[in-house]
């Protein structure tokens, strides 16, 4: 990989990065995908790296070798948080089959682990913190009617989940 003084001397600060950008970003998009296994992912940790170079490009002597430290590093973190949701995710299924929903304590959590986030968001928003359908439509960046529905989707599918 080359530094930035072997582009063009007289190139301005702009068209340097873009010459990083159009020589790296092929070969860290096949070094992300071999790491995490997915094309978007990959997608998205490189263009998070390209970011990272672009606000730290005073400072860096040589990109390619920086953005090659930044890929991996961004690929390792996103294997070690998708390894740690998928054990989370693998107890919550665990525990949700060991447990009656009968069953006297179990974490409501685990209950509403069966909606999706949005209705979750909604029930927990409306039921939990006790907001009106209002104020839970600003947190959740919608109309107070969607939050209404998405609570009522919410507590329908739990009634048939536990039926």
């Amino acid at each position: 990989m080359a530094a930035k003084s072997d582009i063009d001397p007289g190139a301005t600060r702009s068209e340097v990065f873009d010459a990083v950008y159009a020589r790296e970003r092929a070969p860290m998009l096949r070094v992300a995908y071999l790491i995490v296994g997915s094309t978007d992912v990959a997608e998205d940790l490189v263009h998070d790296s390209f970011v990272e170079l672009r606000r730290r490009w005073d400072r860096v002597d040589n990109p390619g070798g920086y953005l090659r430290r930044t890929v991996v590093n961004q690929c390792l973190t996103w294997r070690r948080r998708r390894g740690l949701e998928e054990a989370h995710l693998e107890r919550l299924r665990h525990d949700r089959t060991a447990a009656s929903v009968d069953a006297p304590g179990e974490p409501l959590w685990v209950l509403l682990h069966v909606l999706p986030v949005r209705q979750r968001t909604a029930l927990v928003l409306t039921y939990y913190l006790d907001l009106s359908s209002d104020d839970a439509a600003d947190y959740m960046n919608c109309r107070p009617s969607t939050v209404r529905s998405l609570v009522h989707r919410g507590v329908a599918a739990l009634k048939e989940e536990f039926r």
